[in-house]
């Protein structure tokens, strides 16, 4: 018969500071015994769907005849002292599609069984890849036989390449390395028995090749890469994983992401970095977090900043392009992501730092005027592509933000415009964009002469006889560069447009062939 623990916030019974309550009946035993909760007899289910509030005891001792198995989804802090004199199905650290449980605990070499639930498909062509990690104490006799059924692939760091592991089921695995496994079922469950990871550890980290090396979260809970606790020297701050299902990389650098990366790298998952030297890769305990996230988990809100998706052929890609302190327009290894190819057969988009680095995500200097960057499309296909743009309100208001089509000499408003397709073939040259924010002439947008904009009261007043007939966007922004007014309108001769505003303010006029702006008080 098994029994739950269940955990109350902030109600229930309480032992001794040792737990936040706990629920118990028959003849299972609790008991306390000094400083520890004492689980004596007996198979005891926890469940605490709350990272925020996980389930917390001092010390924790579970003895021989008993179990204890912590739900999907659930979370566990032993502060002091974890002991598990029961063998490795003495702890169970439950997965499911609704999520893995979570255990942040400080005592080295506990026995315990950890489960990694999996999507995958017997279509290969569904890119249900995973990065994989051992999480187990380094160096444990575990081999290949764990990923049985399923297909098993280690990362070439010299060759920047995947090394298929064949059928073997005797090949050693090295936990202190990631692994990239496929399921050709729909879902599989991996089982990992032995002892877990606590304290400090070290993955494997060279710096030959490009120098991305595959390494894992070694512990039975999530990391936080943002977190103290990492010594990084000579390691890139970008992180790099890949979204099941997805047709290129996730990548994450200072609050930003592409493709759905994040900080929080969940239990159970390897994730990429980069070594740009002599490297010296540790995690401590520290940066250890529970979190409910199954894989990512959105980035915060960043200002001016650009981001750019590519949809083609049923696959999507991203470019992040954003101005930030510190940065510059060469590579930065502190605020820039490198672009990693993704599938055979997907859009590859990314842009150029002006060292010719290919970055997924590109950190550029406080914008100052005006910046242009070129941005690379390819694709190994014929077909239309659709470039989306968003996050255009994280820019001044009155900032121009364009794409230039060098091929067929189109130059796009996205301020009006925010999406953009276009007609692409294998052989069309990859140096195809250019983003321009700003003007280089000093100017948000170069004015046209063909007519006259004036405000009167309480009313924008147009005068454009060639423009008759034509779409244009009416856009007002207040002194801090808020957009306080915006309305779409066909143009006639004149044109009049009230408004009820007050004060000082920039009024500015596109069409697709013209742009005019005044200043002045309504």
């Amino acid at each position: 018969m098994k029994k739950t623990i269940l955990l109350f916030i902030n109600t229930a019974i309480v032992l001794a500071g040792m737990a936040q309550g706990i629920y118990n009946t028959g003849a299972h035993i609790v008991s306390q015994s000094g400083s520890y909760l004492v689980l004596s007899q007996g198979n005891f289910t926890l469940t605490s769907q709350n990272d925020t509030y996980p389930a917390s005891f001092a010390n924790l001792k579970i003895e021989a005849g008993a179990s204890l198995i912590i739900e999907p989804k659930s979370f566990l802090t032993v502060s002091g002292t974890l002991t598990n004199s029961a063998g490795n199905g003495g702890l169970v650290i439950s997965s499911g599609s609704e999520g893995t449980g979570s255990l942040i605990h400080s005592t080295p070499n506990v026995p315990a069984t950890l489960n990694r639930y999996i999507t995958g498909s017997a279509i290969l062509t569904a890119m249900k890849f995973h990065f994989l990690s051992v999480p187990l104490t380094p160096p444990t006799a575990s081999f290949s036989a764990l990923f049985s059924g399923s297909y098993l692939y280690d990362f070439d760091v010299a060759n920047n390449s995947w090394n298929g592991l064949g059928t073997s089921t005797t090949a050693e695995m090295d936990e202190t390395r990631g692994y990239m496994i496929y399921s050709p079922q729909v879902s599989h469950t991996f089982k990992f028995e032995g002892p877990m990871n606590a304290g400090t550890f070290s993955p494997l980290v060279t710096a030959v090749g490009e120098g991305n090396n595959l390494v894992p979260n070694p512990y039975p809970s999530a990391i936080d890469w943002d977190a103290t606790g990492w010594t990084k020297t000579n390691i890139a701050a970008s992180v790099y994983v890949w979204p099941s299902g997805g047709s290129n990389y996730a990548s994450y650098v200072g609050s930003t992401s592409n493709n759905g990366g994040s900080n929080i790298i969940p239990a159970g998952q390897a994730f990429i970095v980069r070594a740009t030297a002599t490297p010296t890769f540790i995690m401590t305990d520290a940066v250890r977090v529970h979190n409910s996230q199954s894989f990512f988990k959105a980035n915060e809100t960043v200002t001016d900043l650009l981001r750019v998706k590519a949809t083609s052929n049923s696959m999507t890609d991203e470019a992040v392009v954003r101005f930030t302190e510190m940065a510059t327009t060469n590579t930065d290894s502190d605020y820039d992501a490198w672009k990693l190819y993704g599938t055979d057969g997907a859009p590859q988009l990314y842009t150029l730092a002006t060292d010719n680095e290919m970055l997924a995500i590109n950190s550029l200097p406080t914008l100052n005027g005006y910046a242009k960057v070129p941005m690379n499309f390819e694709a190994n296909f014929a077909g239309n592509v659709t470039l989306s743009f968003s996050e255009l309100e994280s820019f001044p208001g009155t900032l121009s933000i364009k794409l230039e089509d060098k091929l067929t000499g189109q130059k796009i408003n996205l301020r009006q415009q925010p999406s953009y397709t276009f007609a692409h073939l294998a052989t069309n040259a990859k140096d195809r964009f250019i983003l321009h924010f700003g003007s280089a002439t000093g100017i948000d947008e170069p004015q046209t002469t063909d007519g006259n904009i004036w405000i009167f009261e309480k009313s924008v007043n147009i005068s454009s006889p060639a423009s008759v007939g034509e779409k244009a966007l009416v856009e007002i922004f207040n002194a801090a560069g808020q957009v306080v007014f915006s309305k779409q309108i066909t143009l006639s001769q004149p044109t009049q447009v009230p408004t009820n505003l007050s004060g000082f303010a920039v009024v500015r006029i596109s069409t697709d062939k013209n742009v005019w702006i005044t200043k002045g008080i309504f």
